[in-house]
């Protein structure tokens, strides 16, 4: 009885287990996606793709033809391949998925994955970073720049991309990309042939929408083809060639910028503050152009990371050497003779350089208004930088500058900066970036008193040091998104004037203590194609501790009393561009700054080495400026053009009563005088950058009125920097890869000054009479240098070639008697203003040399 049903169900089994089994091994093998194909697909329209897989394969497509009609594929070869891995390929990058519906393929919108690629730009010849690179994706119209550190980050739908990364004097690179996964990918682009004989590509006719970029930028080769006076390639001094950056006077580094004084310029060498950035009273400046990596300028939109100044922020990027291979450069012309080293620590990981630099005027017994042929000055720049694996590298620096300055009449002055800075680098992703530094700076200034006799010498000194700790985050949401966050810490130390090895002299400056810090965030977003926003808020704290002097307990022991005084303030700031075509940029700007320390100057002084800084105090408010600009650009090709117009009002400006003193002037603080100071301006200019000719056509008016409770009579009145009109034409013709010739061209308003409109005599000495605060001015400034630059190579050492390069060139061509200054004769029957003048024509010669 129990046999029968055993052999129904072995039967049952026997019959319908094979049928079952068959379905299912059927239906696997009928399953589309997993078949396995060999097939040659050329590049086509993605449809046309579809349609020759549908008829090769036999499967059904179903799909929407206007989503894909635009799209293309390139071409491909499969070998016995899935077609789910045909189809992934040949979707990837389209934002298209598919999937299976009965027995069709039904091709969808998808969400496609969102990889990053992110690196570095360098140079391919030494392997130093290139700032402000531009590194774009053309199909979609995003790019982005590398930031002060060379480091760049795009985030894009997955895809195969043509990128193009460019940057000014160097050949554009293009380069393809897979990115189905975060990639970093470090490139470097070569420097262009000597002449450019066309333009292969230029970002600003790529994408419509670049990220907004707020400053001028400034490579080393840029900065070396702009000699100065005795052939010196002075930094300074090319900034001085630039529209709307004025000196005020012959041979002086100072820069006033848009109405403010030579103070409120926030000066970072390596992201160390420079307080006095002159050599022989301004006639050179602080930065060895062998030494130099890139320079920015920002002086619209001041972005929120920067603070503590008015007017601009200059930024210094000192070289890190050759990280390929040993060279040797230096130079001699009739101001200086400079030397310079660089190379590899390990071969494309890390690399050094040490440039120094002296003065000759000992040498040549060259002669200035100023100064005997005996001073003398040096500087000397060391850095090194090690990565230490992909994501983190290390960097230290450090300046030594020295003057040693002696006058007609042997007074000395002697002054100095040392900076040091450790900077730490560290990628988070592919999409943060961190910088972290610790920074010292130490400026010091000697000055000689009553030098008449040796045991009378004494001198008087003037100095402030800095320690720093900063952090700065940068976070890459998108190719249009990107935001930057940090905090810094600055712990000041002030002598704002004091009588040296004596701290209890009864005419000494109190000092102070004082602690300056931030926190600040900044975004640069675009929105849509035609317009950009850039905005940021930064909250600025400062501490001060002023000592109080002669201060006793009731047994008449001194006592070491501070008087405290803070101040919060936050600082916004916003620019927003409107770009009514890819070429042309039209933006409004406006940023509020806050800066608490102070230079104490004698405005009628156009060279002083002697410059005390005291920070905001109980005594003396902080400074701030409202600045507004509005600015259009166009740029079609080859010639570009700019107008810029601005409005700044200042408040807090402080400057002296008439006739005080700073040495042994103990209640100097209290003859300082607070109040406004309103500016505004015009900038334009045309310039043509491209081609074997090159030049640029400046010119802007401003003014600066200052009105100031207790000076002048409580009137209105001009600043000292006040140079309405001022016209500039620089221009560069290369003749040949070897040859090429430079000039520039400057005319201008002469400045304020105040002169007596008459005397009168007491004790036998004329005593000036005067009706008001810069009521008289200089004569009109007008100047024209020329110069030549001859490039050869020779056979050096091994199979290295010696790059020579030979400059001979004339300041003031047509030898212009400029005023330098004014001086009054005192003595009786003498009632003249007598005036002292500056470089007339003066020839010279120069040579460098790299091996």
């Amino acid at each position: 009885m129990f046999y029968r049903p055993i052999n129904r169900l072995y039967l049952v089994l026997t019959l319908f287990l094979p049928l079952l089994f068959s379905n299912v091994l059927f239906a696997q093998h009928t399953d589309p996606r997993k078949r396995a194909y060999t097939i040659n697909l050329p590049a086509d329209s993605l449809i046309g793709t579809l349609q020759r897989l549908e008829q090769r394969t036999g499967t059904n497509f179903a799909f929407d033809p206007d989503q894909l009609r635009l799209k293309r594929t390139t071409g491909y070869r499969f070998v016995q391949t899935p077609l789910e891995t045909i189809l992934s390929r040949v979707l990837f990058g389209t934002g298209l998925r598919f999937k299976l519906v009965g027995n069709d393929i039904v091709i969808i919108p998808g969400r496609p994955e969102i990889w990053t690629i992110h690196g570095h730009i360098r140079d391919k010849f030494n392997g130093e970073e290139i700032i402000g690179a531009t590194v774009q994706i053309p199909g979609l119209e995003a790019g982005v720049t590398t930031n002060q550190y060379g480091f760049y980050s795009i985030s894009v739908p997955e895809g195969n991309y043509e990128i193009f990364v460019s940057h000014s004097g160097y050949q554009t690179l293009q380069k393809m990309v897979r990115l189905d996964k975060n990639i970093q990918e470090e490139m470097e682009l070569l420097l262009q042939p000597q002449i450019l004989e066309e333009v292969v590509i230029k970002p600003s006719n790529l994408t419509p929408n670049p990220i907004l970029l707020n400053e001028q930028n400034f490579t080393a080769k840029q900065l070396s083809h702009a000699s100065y006076y005795a052939g010196e390639t002075d930094v300074m001094k090319r900034l001085q060639m630039q529209n709307g950056i004025k000196a005020i006077t012959e041979g002086s580094s100072g820069l006033f910028m848009r109405g403010g004084n030579s103070d409120q310029n926030l000066i970072l060498l390596d992201e160390a503050i420079i307080y006095n950035p002159s050599h022989l009273y301004g006639l050179v400046s602080v930065f060895n152009s062998d030494a130099v990596n890139n320079l920015q300028v920002y002086r619209d939109y001041m972005p929120a990371n920067f603070g503590g100044r008015l007017s601009s922020v200059i930024v210094n990027r000192m070289a890190e050497g050759n990280s390929k291979e040993y060279h040797v450069n230096g130079g001699v012309n009739f101001m200086s003779a400079r030397i310079a080293a660089e190379g590899p620590i390990v071969k494309d990981r890390g690399s050094f350089i040490v440039a120094y630099r002296r003065s000759l005027l000992d040498v040549f017994q060259s002669r200035f208004k100023l100064f005997n042929p005996s001073s003398v000055y040096y500087d000397i720049n060391a850095k090194a930088n090690f990565k230490l694996n992909n994501n983190n590298s290390i960097f230290y620096s450090v300046y030594v500058g020295k003057d040693n300055l002696l006058s007609e009449n042997s007074y000395t002055n002697n002054w100095g900066n040392l900076t040091s800075t450790f900077r730490w680098n560290h990628i988070f992703n592919s999409r943060v970036f961190l910088n972290v530094s610790a920074i010292y700076s130490n400026y010091s200034n000697l000055l000689d008193l009553n030098a008449d006799t040796l045991s009378q010498k004494s001198q008087w000194r003037t100095g402030i040091k800095d320690l720093t700790l900063k952090a700065d985050y940068t976070y890459y949401r998108s190719p249009s998104n990107q935001m930057k966050f940090g905090l810094s810490g600055i712990y000041h130390r002030f002598i704002p004037g004091e009588m040296k090895d004596q701290d209890d002299f009864e005419f000494n400056i109190s000092r102070d203590k004082s602690v300056e810090a931030a926190i600040y965030y900044t975004q640069q977003i675009g929105l849509g194609k035609s317009f950009e926003l850039n905005y940021g808020l930064r909250i600025g704290f400062f501490g001060n501790a002023e000592e109080q002097r002669n201060v006793y307990d009731q047994n008449g022991n001194p006592l070491k009393k501070y008087e405290v005084k803070t101040f919060v303030n936050p600082e916004p700031r916003i620019n927003i561009s409107y770009l009514p075509s890819p070429d042309q940029r039209i933006f409004l700007t406006y940023n509020l700054n806050f800066q608490y320390l102070q230079l104490i100057q004698n405005s009628t002084l156009a060279f002083s080495s002697l410059e005390p800084w005291v920070p905001a105090s109980a005594a003396i408010k902080p400074q701030y400026a409202n600045h507004f600009s509005v600015g259009y650009r166009y740029d079609p090709g080859s010639l570009s053009f700019q107008a810029n117009a601005y409005y700044k009002k200042l408040s807090n400006q402080l400057d002296l009563t008439g006739h005080s003193q700073i040495i042994r002037n103990p209640a100097v603080r209290s003859q300082l005088r607070a109040g406004t100071s309103n500016a505004y301006g015009v900038e334009m200019e045309v310039t043509r950058a491209e081609g074997r000719f090159s030049g640029t056509l400046a010119y802007s008016y401003s003014r600066v009125f200052r009105k100031i409770a207790g000076i002048n009579f409580g009137n209105k009145f001009v600043a000292n920097y006040d140079i309405p009109h001022e016209l500039k034409l620089t221009g560069k013709f290369d003749m040949n890869s070897k040859l090429s010739f430079q000039s520039f061209f400057t005319y201008s308003t002469g400045r304020p000054l105040t002169l007596p409109v008459g005397y009168y005599q007491h004790d036998g000495l004329n005593v000036p009479i005067y009706e008001g605060r810069n009521a008289s001015r200089f004569p009109d400034f007008s100047r024209l240098d020329v110069s030549a630059q001859y490039r050869l190579q020779t056979r050096g050492l091994g199979k290295r070639n010696l790059l020579h390069v030979i400059s001979v060139g004339t300041y003031n061509l047509y030898n212009r008697k400029n005023p330098l200054y004014y001086h009054l004769d005192s003595s009786a029957g003498n009632s003249k203003s007598n005036v002292e003048y500056g470089f007339g024509f003066y020839p010279w010669v120069a040579y460098s040399f790299k091996l």
